[in-house]
C-alpha cells in the first residue's frame, strides 16, 4: 500500500493511502490528523484524478 502527503494550508498532516485498484481509477483512505482525533474516510477516485492530483503537486508520495 502506498502512501501520499496531502498539500494543505493546515498544519496538521493529511494522508491518501491506495487501498486497491480497479478498472477506473483507485479506492482511496484519507486521513486528515486533527488535534484530538483523525478524520477517516474510503473514497473512490478516478485514475485521471489521481494523476492530475500527482502531476500538479497535491499530493506526493511519501518516502520510505
Amino acid at each position: 500500500m502506498k502512501t501520499f502527503s496531502i498539500k494543505s494550508t493546515d498544519r496538521t498532516p493529511s494522508m491518501l493511502e491506495l487501498m486497491s485498484e480497479i478498472e477506473d481509477g483507485y479506492v482511496v483512505r484519507i486521513v486528515r490528523h486533527r488535534d484530538d482525533w483523525d478524520d477517516v474516510s474510503e473514497e473512490f477516485m478516478t485514475r485521471e484524478l489521481f494523476e492530475t492530483c500527482m502531476r500538479t503537486g497535491y499530493i506526493y508520495e511519501q518516502s520510505a
